[in-house]
């Protein structure tokens, strides 16, 4: 090539080359910063901006890409997860950032139960945003997914349903899970298991009720809470663990029983929990029985981190027994808070609202153990229990319905035990009326000292509310006659 043709392939290039830097200096490919917000200014992160129908980035935490503006215009396609997609086009050379808002999915609605009343603190879940229903049922959720929307409440049927984007309330009903159960100890749990999962399968019961903690104050299973293992209370008769994935492998739902404040094994191990007899100066023995005080904050967190402890173990629901103050009269004993009827009844409903805060993330139902004539009778029976204030916040109200247990005369019965079918009726059509939101509502009923006629009159009465229940007798001897066999 000779030195002539190389000058002018040399002028050629240079010719190019500035063309092209006169066009991105002087004509506008000028670099610029793209802002991604959401319609009420907040960065949206992870934005994807397309180019063409090809990927040029994703915005950074702060809603931020660097971009590069061509000589004519660009075109460009902004999107991200729960956000209507946005078409823009730049055409004149921009400067410094340019802002695109994105408008959010808004997803709105309520959920209600089969009678129609709404239910609150069912979560919804649409993708990665969710969000929980209010006192009305009412949800609102923002950045929400198209696709398949979740409604879940512990102790409740899980709901889904497609959602495509629409504007309109979308109204969602939810059903409670109906849990038929036995009461089984924990030595049966540890020795038996095999015989009440085998029930189950082959009977209308569909959920095991196991003690994790009894009014002895002993713990049954392989815990490691630090208080139940320095006061000497762990037996570790069998692995929760082990438990709860074989009940769920047969489809069965697991109640714990938790006893929260009657543990002689506590009161006497740590006196500071303790109610405190003021005659003796020691723990208070009531009748036999020792009570933590309901208003102590070790005493309540050592129940509560057995319910904790036990949810991450598998557990579906947590039920607390001994919920309650001991009926004893405050002359004779002292409480760290006091013991006005006021205290008392604000005392047990922040505990198990402590619970459900506790247990609601870990997937966990909340219920609790009520004395059955409380059903009926408007105050907190002298121990704090007042239907309405414990229905309000629990998943589950469980009333003792035991006909054994009224005096006689109740429900115009000279012999309320002889009239299983009809006391149960009857005390619970008085604490189904009163019910102060959806609650379930599933009873404990009597099974001792009957016959299974008589036990299952008792069922029925349950059954005619639309109830689940549960059969108690202290020592899990089951009148399986009064049980349906499997459908």
């Amino acid at each position: 090539m000779s030195r002539r043709t190389q000058l002018r392939l040399l002028v050629a290039l240079s010719i190019v080359w500035a063309g092209w830097a006169g066009w991105s200096l002087l004509d506008g490919a000028t670099p610029y910063t793209l802002r991604v917000l959401d319609d009420v200014g907040v960065s949206v992160a992870v934005a994807s901006v397309d180019v063409g129908g090809s990927q040029v980035g994703t915005t950074t935490d702060d809603g931020l890409l660097e971009m590069e503006w061509s000589r004519s215009s660009s075109v460009l396609e902004v999107s991200a997860q729960g956000y209507v997609p946005l078409m823009l086009t730049i055409g004149e050379r921009p400067e410094g950032v340019v802002d695109v808002v994105l408008k959010a999915r808004v997803l709105r609605g309520r959920v209600v139960d089969h009678e129609g009343v709404p239910v609150e603190s069912a979560l919804v879940s649409a993708g990665d945003a969710s969000g929980t229903t209010g006192e009305e049922g009412h949800f609102h959720i923002r950045e929400a997914e198209l696709g398949p929307v979740v409604v879940e409440r512990p102790a409740w049927l899980t709901s889904s349903f497609q959602w495509d984007g629409g504007s309109g309330d979308t109204l969602v009903e939810l059903t409670p899970f109906v849990a038929r159960a036995v009461h089984i100890v924990g030595e049966a749990v540890a020795n038996n298991l095999d015989t009440f999962i085998e029930m189950a399968k082959s009977t209308e019961l569909n959920a095991l009720m196991i003690d994790l903690k009894e009014e002895h104050g002993v713990v049954w299973y392989n815990s490691q809470n630090s208080t139940a293992i320095e006061i000497g209370s762990v037996r570790a008769l069998y692995d929760l663990g082990v438990v709860t994935a074989r009940a769920h492998a047969e489809d069965l739902y697991v109640i714990g029983r938790v006893v929260a404040f009657n543990d002689p094994i506590a009161a006497q191990a740590i006196p500071e929990m303790a109610v405190w007899d003021t005659v003796n100066n020691e723990p208070l023995n009531a009748r036999g029985q020792w009570f933590l005080d309901p208003t102590d904050p070790t005493a309540r967190s050592y129940a509560l981190s057995i319910a904790e402890e036990a949810c991450s173990m598998g557990v579906d629901e947590v039920q607390f027994d001994y919920v309650r103050f001991p009926d004893v009269g405050q002359d004779v004993s002292r409480f760290d808070g006091g013991a006005e009827e006021g205290v008392m009844v604000a005392t047990i409903s922040s505990f198990l609202s402590e619970a459900v805060d506790i247990l609601h993330p870990l997937g966990c139902a909340v219920a609790a153990d009520i004395f059955g004539f409380l059903t009926t009778a408007q105050g907190d029976g002298g121990i704090g229990q007042r239907w309405e204030d414990m229905a309000q916040v629990v998943d589950v109200a469980s009333p003792m319905v035991y006909p054994s247990h009224y005096d006689d005369g109740w429900y115009g019965f000279d012999e309320p035990n002889d009239n299983p079918g009809a006391m149960v009726r009857n005390a619970l059509g008085d604490g189904v009326e009163r019910l102060p939101r959806s609650v379930i509502v599933r009873p404990w009923l009597q099974d001792f000292g009957y016959t299974a006629a008589q036990v299952r009159a008792q069922i029925d009465s349950a059954e005619e509310y639309g109830l689940g229940w549960m059969l108690w007798n202290a020592t899990s001897e089951v009148t399986t006659g009064a049980i349906k066999p499997a459908r």
